[in-house]
């Protein structure tokens, strides 16, 4: 063979394996692309959750979505790009409000980010769950607001805005029933965690004499192996007490049953007419709607051996409130509860040894306590309180754990605004406001802010005195950092 030959021969052979190459590479890209396309059919279903429970919903949802072939993504919307809502031909939003109308803190920054764009969505369908309390005035307005801005850059809505008060099972199958007309199948959406039963224990009033609403403390247990972290939040089914049950059975002229009793057991026995005939009796009775569950702060740690509640009677126009009413005056020691613990990422602690600043007020104590707890089993003591009650000597909750924990050196700083021990008001945020160097000096050094408490005066001034402290561009940063963390309510 000749030189030219040869040549030849290798330039060949060096096109045909440049050729195999490049197929290779249009084959493993096209691989990638189709992984990570958000293009492909199905579902991109975006959640904007608080206290992680519309997140969980979410993801149940996902799952389904996914074992049918009808799922594109599930994207937390503090991560959602314009490309990536552009690109999706069905989407499922599902937000939360948190406080009085606001966005959840996660998805804050991508408000300021996403919804200041135009972007062309005349090619997307879509559908809106927005999760709210009917308690506050402005309900379910963050879905409010994601619902108009959606339809403002074009797209079309599968049906109305929905809204779910407080995770009523009512609301939710209206949405379950919409969902699964659209995609003409059926899903489940049965619950995945139970519920357990907690035994109370112990139940002490902690503001005696306080001019303020009486605060207990709640110590619960369970036979079940169960876990949690610092942060988490029990979810507590509301029950009628035996007592309610009898006068509205006798109310109604029925007969008292076990059966019947167990049946009411959980009704939302308030929605009821004054007057059932039998007939209309039985079938409001195959209506049956469960009574709201109530979300607290848990105040310990699993190394304790219990669930520890703080919780202040809510008093309304019925009566004591649903909630706190059943766990702080009807329910007895020694009976049961029927609780879930859930999960509460955006406030569980960071994982860095970083220094905290705990900031709340009243029941808020819960979460705050939970993590000093968490802090001094792990030996870190750069810990900062702030917080704040009515008066010193009826109000001044945990007193004597905080000051142990003082002498013991796991909490540097402790600062009280006991609000009535002088003829000025004094609050959580003024004491920002006095310590405004000292806690510039703390957020430079790397530490997190954690608050937790009444959203209404506390949570808002607080948020005010840090923008006006640290700057809102720092506050944002923070947020984005998750070194700004809220539980308020």
């Amino acid at each position: 063979m000749t030189p030219a030959v040869l040549i030849i021969f290798a330039t060949l052979i060096s096109l045909l394996l440049l050729h195999v190459f490049w197929i290779a590479y249009l084959w493993g890209r096209s691989r990638r692309q189709a992984k990570l396309n958000p293009t492909r059919s199905g579902f991109l279903v975006i959640y904007a959750s608080q206290s992680g429970h519309v997140e969980a919903y979410a993801k149940q949802t996902a799952l389904q979505l996914q074992q049918i072939d009808q799922l594109n993504a599930l994207v937390n919307i503090q991560d959602l790009t314009a490309i990536q809502l552009q690109q999706a031909q069905q989407v499922l939003w599902m937000v939360s409000t948190y406080g009085d109308g606001d966005a959840p803190d996660s998805a804050r920054l991508a408000v300021k980010r996403l919804f200041q764009q135009t972007l062309d969505l005349s090619q997307q369908s879509y559908a809106v769950l927005a999760f709210g309390d009917r308690r506050y005035s402005h309900f379910c307005q963050f879905g409010q607001t994601v619902a108009s801005w959606v339809q403002q850059q074009g797209a079309q809505a599968y049906f109305d805005l929905l809204c779910v008060d407080h995770f009523a099972q009512a609301d939710l199958d209206v949405w379950q029933k919409k969902l699964q007309q659209i995609i003409d199948r059926e899903i489940d959406f049965s619950e995945d965690e139970a519920y357990s039963s907690f035994v109370v224990k112990q139940r002490t009033c902690l503001n005696k004499g306080s001019s303020g609403a009486e605060i207990y403390q709640l110590q619960l247990q369970t036979a079940q192996n169960i876990s949690w972290q610092s942060g988490d939040i029990l979810e507590v089914q509301c029950e009628n007490s035996a007592q309610n049950i009898q006068a509205f059975l006798q109310q109604h002229q029925q007969g008292i049953t076990e059966k019947l009793s167990q049946q009411l057991r959980y009704k939302n026995l308030r929605d009821a007419p004054v007057r059932l005939s039998q007939e209309t009796f039985n079938a409001w009775l195959k209506r049956f709607q469960h009574l709201p569950t109530r979300d607290y702060s848990i105040a310990s740690i699993p190394e304790q051996g219990y669930v520890e509640l703080v919780i202040r009677q809510q008093h309304t126009p019925e009566g004591l409130g649903l909630g706190s009413g059943w766990l702080t005056q009807r329910v007895q020691l020694g009976e049961m509860v029927q609780a879930r613990i859930r999960s509460n990422p955006h406030f569980h602690l960071p994982s860095t040894s970083q220094a905290l600043i705990l900031i709340g007020n009243g029941t808020g104590i819960a979460g705050l306590i939970s993590h000093l707890q968490q802090r001094v089993q792990q030996k870190q003591g750069q810990n900062w309180l702030i917080f704040g009650e009515r008066q010193q000597q009826y109000d001044h909750l945990y007193r004597e754990q905080i000051e142990l924990w003082q002498q013991q050196g796991s909490l540097m700083h402790v600062d009280y605004a006991f609000s009535r021990d002088q003829a000025e008001k004094i609050y959580v945020q003024d004491r920002l406001y006095q310590q405004a160097q000292h806690l510039k000096d703390w957020v430079q050094a790397g530490a997190a802010i954690y608050v937790c408490g009444s959203l209404q005066g506390m949570g808002q001034a607080v948020e005010q005195a840090l923008c006006e402290i640290l700057g809102s561009d720092t506050l944002d940063e923070l947020r984005q950092q998750q070194r700004y963390q809220r539980d308020v309510y």
